[in-house]
């Protein structure tokens, strides 16, 4: 019999343990010891199971029953397989045809949304938490974000990049993008996520993609298509790119170009999102509701139903990174927050299963206490056209590193930046500790440092009025 590693599944190898995700599914898992050295041994070209088995014998003690580890390692490729982590068959023949592939007509990304752990005998815990709390202990790079140029098409009312900075145009280079990909795999990165500006517009967009692709990571791709080309969809769907993620203000033509102040940019992202969906390439659209667009989150929302895409909104927008906070403006006033809610929880019903079923993050008081606010300096980083380094996109006023003078081992590892932001948690917001709102609230320390001149840890009174709403509507479509 054959195995091979599905063309959408990840394996990372973190000391002793082995993780696995799988981007079609979103399934995901950990897995200690034994289950780490099967996984060590999973690749994407084909193997006979007999090879793969006699080769772990090597691992372990000479005593080592082999018809016993075959077994094992039969049964892990069993659960594997069960949840469209690999693929096995007879012949490789039958593992081309049995492979998994995306497809808008069978489309599991909008089937499965959450996953129950069920490998308890392969000492599995869950992911997520675990991954976090490995994260605490031992922080581990796994998404390298890259804004490769501040080029773009559209000037967004909200958008939290200068104009001026747009207007200049500035690309980072071909080699400095392929020194920092590489940099990051020898981080073991799993995730590169590639934005702008539009990434579109840079001259080496399609050569950074390869790269991508050669350094086997999970590539997402933020754009707002304007600039999408036949050239463009056979790349993306040559190197089955993860997701590509696009912004869609409103399903009228003016409302949305005015938001984007181009004339012509609804009909463009609106096509283009239609030929990504028609090549079976993976898309999500993202509805930023501000006072233009509250009312047409619904109508956006419906569309993407009808595209078998998923959707998503963001109505706590952030200012500038250089401070200037003009944008938010453009931010909802409380009684637009609480019709916008309305329909969010009338209409998006992912979103309304998600926060009426999930547990509280504060039900642990404690535990709570010592939470980190986000992934920034724990997962994430982020590396812009001049070469800076930034804790996440939208951050470029807090400098952590240069890859011109040092590496991103080093940035990741020494930085006292970072350090700093790793130590923040939960505890250091008193007023939030005690707010009943907490649980609803989106609290983000880019957002707080853009919005008030550099201070993080003050957070915005919009803020906080957002989540006592958003609490309120809940409560209300509870009852």
């Amino acid at each position: 019999m054959y195995i091979k590693q599905n063309k959408d599944t990840f394996i990372r190898i973190y000391g002793r343990t082995g993780y696995i995700m799988n981007q079609l599914t979103y399934f995901d898992r950990l897995y200690n010891e034994t289950g780490a050295d099967f996984l060590t041994y999973i690749t994407r070209e084909p193997q006979k199971v007999d090879d793969i088995v006699e080769s772990l014998t090597l691992l372990y003690d000479k005593d080592t029953d082999y018809s016993e580890l075959q077994a094992e390692f039969q049964k892990f490729l069993k659960e594997l397989e069960q949840f469209m982590f690999v693929t096995t068959g007879e012949t490789l023949d039958e593992i081309d045809q049995k492979e998994p592939v995306f497809s808008y007509n069978d489309n599991p990304k909008t089937k499965l949304r959450t996953f129950i752990q069920t490998f308890d005998e392969f000492d599995v815990e869950e992911t997520s938490e675990l991954l976090l709390q490995k994260s605490i202990e031992n922080p581990q790079l796994s998404c390298l974000e890259l804004e490769i140029t501040t080029r773009c098409n559209e000037r967004c009312v909200h958008c939290y990049i200068p104009n001026e900075r747009k207007n200049k145009g500035g690309n980072i280079p071909l080699h400095a993008v392929v020194r920092a990909m590489e940099q990051a795999r020898e981080l073991n990165c799993l995730e590169v996520s590639i934005s702008g500006g539009d990434p579109l517009l840079h001259k080496d967009f399609s050569t950074i993609l390869h790269y991508a692709h050669k350094c086997d990571f999970k590539i997402t791709v933020l754009s707002n298509l304007v600039a999408l080309s036949e050239d463009h969809i056979r790349i993306f769907k040559n190197l089955n790119i993860g997701l590509v993620q696009v912004s869609l203000y409103s399903m009228n033509e003016q409302e949305h170009d005015a938001i984007t102040n181009l004339k012509g940019s609804f009909i463009k992202t609106k096509a283009n999102i239609e030929r990504l969906v028609a090549n079976n390439i993976p898309v999500q659209i993202s509805c930023p509701t501000m006072k233009g667009n509250y009312h047409s989150y619904k109508d956006v929302l419906s569309y993407a139903d009808k595209m078998q895409t998923k959707s998503q909104t963001d109505f706590v927008l952030m200012a500038q990174s250089d401070f200037n906070k003009q944008n938010i403006e453009h931010r909802l006033s409380d009684h637009q927050t609480k019709e916008l809610l309305k329909d969010i929880m009338k209409y998006d019903k992912q979103y309304t299963n998600d926060i009426l079923c999930q547990p509280k993050k504060s039900d642990n008081a404690e535990e709570y206490m010592q939470r980190p606010l986000c992934g920034v300096g724990l997962g994430m980083i982020c590396i812009g056209y001049n070469w800076d380094v930034y804790p996440c996109a939208g951050w470029q006023g807090y400098i952590v590193g240069n890859i011109i003078n040092e590496s991103l081992e080093d940035i990741w590892t020494k930085s006292e930046k970072l350090q700093f932001l790793r130590a923040i948690k939960m505890k250091d917001f008193p007023d939030c500790i005690s707010c009943n709102s907490k649980d609803y609230c989106s609290l983000c320390l880019v957002r707080n440092f853009n919005e008030n001149n550099g201070d993080m840890l003050k957070v915005s009174e919009s803020h906080c009025r957002a989540a006592k709403l958003n609490r309120q509507i809940v409560e209300e479509s509870k009852k």
